[in-house]
């Protein structure tokens, strides 16, 4: 449990500076994943191969902010494959499908509405300390 909230708290922490700033402190992730590593070592939740493998969904999502030249955050691709140490692969890609979904929506409403163009951008981690949240507190 104590796993969670570790990860809430980065979630947290690096969605405030996703929106103030539009880039994360690499600094902090670093510092979660290590403390996510020592946390599974010590309460064997997860196996490594568990641990790596959910880091793969992230590892994507830089791949694709490499190839797009940067419409992809790479602190996003960075911030899922935190998370993926944390949950694994199979809860992972449902917190970014649920990330995705609920940032699509609000995209979709702040382009209605007028507020956003198309070819704007939005910060990510708050939609996914959001989905996160949801998927913790179900």
């Amino acid at each position: 449990m104590i796993q969670s909230y570790v990860l809430l708290g980065t979630l947290g922490v690096h969605s405030i500076e996703d929106i103030r700033q539009r880039k994360i402190t690499v600094t902090i992730t670093l510092f979660s994943g290590i403390l996510g590593i020592f946390l599974h070592i010590l309460f064997q939740n997860r196996s490594i191969y568990e641990m790596m493998f959910g880091a793969v969904p992230g590892m994507f999502i830089l791949a694709l902010g490499y190839v797009t030249e940067g419409k992809i955050g790479m602190g996003d691709g960075a911030v899922f494959m935190l998370t993926g140490l944390y949950l694994g692969i199979w809860e992972n890609l449902i917190l970014m499908l649920l990330t995705f979904f609920l940032a699509g929506i609000w995209g979709l409403f702040l382009f209605t509405a007028g507020r956003k163009k198309k070819t704007e951008c939005m910060p990510l981690i708050p939609f996914l300390f959001l989905g996160y949240g949801f998927m913790l507190f179900r």
